[in-house]
């Protein structure tokens, strides 16, 4: 039997975020998978190898949140590299595998138009190169579009705003930059769609918007990409959030470096895989309709407020003063579908929110869901997202 092959796993060990969490369970699942390929963190990877000799290899392969010095000594051990952080700052060829950051900001643009805005902004911090894929790619993998891209091809302008590379560096840097957003932000056309990449930047947006008078999500809808849940779920309102889908990452990182051990070094090529996010959660900071007309803006909010009792199209008439053939020829025109269709929609975005964050049985989660029955919640949930519930709560709860 063959000497398994060891594998050191250079992440940020010391400090493991929702997506360091993430790239390490897919590495690990990998390695569970596969006996042969075993993997040890290894936060001092780059000082290891250049200790190295290559009688003393430490390694037989690095997966990394890679560094240029960490690729340089690699390379002089003919080590391969797989690198899943897109802002390493390394300028060699190197094996990469990470998220598609552009279809990430396109996605988040889609959302926000369907909920109606016409206002659009981005806040990105500086020199950050996935948030600058999300938010500035125009064309970028076939035909995937960012954010900026996503916005401007249907009509509307998009304001941004570049906060330092770190917002907390110092007591001066944060004071200088919590008085420039709150500038900005007051500037802004309202109701305003904003895409945020970092958590943590949409979170103190998030705070300060009540210190402006503004109201999220009807004055301000705000969308995130890490899906931090100390961030996303921890404060009010709830964040909606782009799981990028950090543990295929990992996995799939641990997959191209296997392929590369297994042949000779002079046969290994370079590949640079981007993976589909995970999906899009709606949460609180996006439940709203920033609807120009004031009756279907009522209208929207009334559904938002009570989508978990058995409302009707009649319902939302009434509570408008207004005829139900108006209500529904003033819904296609302003957002192309029906109101049933929205109720629908509302309560699917609720059930699936609850579905990913809470134990309950999806008994006891049918009962304050809106759905007449289990039955009817099941059909509609199947018709909707082409799963039943407890697929759609395994899947995301097993990484997809």
């Amino acid at each position: 039997m063959s000497e398994p092959r060891r594998i050191g796993v250079a992440v940020n060990a010391q400090h493991l975020h929702a997506e360091d969490q993430q790239l390490y369970r897919g590495v690990r699942q990998y390695s569970r998978e596969h006996p042969g390929f075993e993997c040890v963190l290894a936060p001092f990877a780059a000082a290891d190898l250049e200790a190295a000799t290559l009688q003393t290899v430490p390694y037989d392969g690095i997966l990394a949140q890679a560094t240029p010095e960490l690729v340089e000594h690699a390379n002089r051990l003919k080590l391969p590299v797989v690198d899943v952080l897109r802002n390493s700052r390394v300028t060699v060829p190197i094996n990469c595998v990470f998220p598609d950051f552009a279809k990430a900001g396109r996605m988040a643009g889609q959302h926000l138009v369907s909920r109606g805005f016409e206002n659009f902004g981005y806040v990105v911090n500086r020199r950050n190169m996935s948030q600058g894929e999300m938010c500035d790619a125009t064309i970028l993998n076939g035909d995937t579009l960012g954010y900026l891209s996503y916005v401007q091809a249907r009509g509307f302008s998009c304001t941004r705003f570049i906060a330092p590379r770190v917002v907390d560096a110092t007591a001066h840097v944060w004071q200088q930059w919590s008085h420039r957003i709150r500038e900005w932000l007051a500037e802004q056309p309202k109701p305003l769609g904003l895409f945020v990449p970092s958590d943590l930047l949409c979170r103190y947006i998030a705070d300060i918007a009540p210190e402006l008078g503004l109201n999220v999500p009807h004055d301000l809808g705000l969308i995130c990409a890490d899906n931090e849940p100390n961030f996303c779920l921890l404060s009010s309102p709830s964040l909606t959030s782009i799981d990028m889908g950090y543990r295929r990452v990992g996995y799939e990182a641990a997959a191209l470096l296997d392929r590369l051990l297994a042949v000779e070094e002079e046969e290994r090529g370079r590949e640079i895989l981007h993976l589909e996010p995970r999906g899009l959660l709606a949460r609180h900071s996006t439940d709203a309709v920033a609807a120009k007309d004031p009756l279907v803006a009522s209208a929207m909010r009334f559904i938002l407020e009570h989508t978990h009792q058995s409302i009707k199209v009649s319902d939302v008439a009434r509570e408008i003063s207004t005829t139900r053939r108006t209500l529904e020829r003033r819904f296609r025109d302003v957002l192309d579908r029906t109101v049933m269709q929205e109720i629908t929609r509302c309560r699917i975005d609720r059930l699936k929110r609850r579905l990913t964050e809470s134990t309950e049985p999806i008994k006891l989660l049918a009962q304050n869901s809106g759905f007449n029955s289990s039955r009817v919640l099941y059909e509609t949930f199947v018709r909707e997202e082409g799963m039943s519930p407890s697929a759609y709560r395994a899947k995301r709860r097993q990484g997809g």
